[in-house]
């Protein structure tokens, strides 16, 4: 194994626990559907991670927490549409960014337009199948995460400087 995969390893679990307990945070204040606290580590990663180890975060961490906390929950279906939602992010973020040298703010950028316009195709498709029949219900569900949305523009682009800058982590 290649030395920068061997200090991925560690990186990624860190993150991992990250995206678990910081959605627990949120909830405890009702704000996690808002705020959408598990994209905030699980993205980090998709944005300093090669794209193995994004994808791995991707899947791991929603799971991981559904299986200790029970959430996401699976019903109604959160946790499969959340899995989808955060590997095509971070194979985003991790490919265009960290491989393909992309500006951070383009690949960020690009990463959640994909993901809300994804949300929206998965809910207008799965929420007729639970009895949500308004079609402004799919709307306001991607509109919801919005502060979630602002919080990632601010928090992500400041996280990775820091992270390059203070502690010279090159991963690539």
């Amino acid at each position: 194994m290649l030395q920068r995969e061997l200090r991925q390893i560690p990186l990624t679990a860190f993150l991992a626990v990250a995206g678990i307990l910081l959605p627990q945070i949120f909830h405890l204040f009702g704000l996690g559907a808002i705020f959408l606290p598990m994209f905030l580590p699980v993205m980090l990663g998709g944005l300093i991670l090669s794209w193995r180890f994004a994808l791995l975060l991707a899947v791991i961490t929603p799971l991981i927490s559904w299986l200790f906390t029970g959430m996401p929950p699976l019903v109604p279906p959160v946790l499969p549409v959340l899995i989808v939602e955060l590997l095509v992010v971070n194979a985003i973020l991790s490919l265009l960014h960290v491989h393909l040298k992309w500006n951070l703010w383009a690949a960020l950028l690009l990463a959640i337009l994909t993901d809300r316009l994804l949300l929206l195709a998965l809910v207008s498709v799965i929420a007729p199948l639970f009895g949500w029949r308004h079609p402004l219900f799919s709307l306001a569900l991607v509109s919801s995460g919005l502060p979630g949305i602002a919080l990632q523009m601010v928090v992500l682009p400041l996280t990775v400087r820091l992270i390059r800058e203070r502690w010279k982590l090159r991963l690539e």
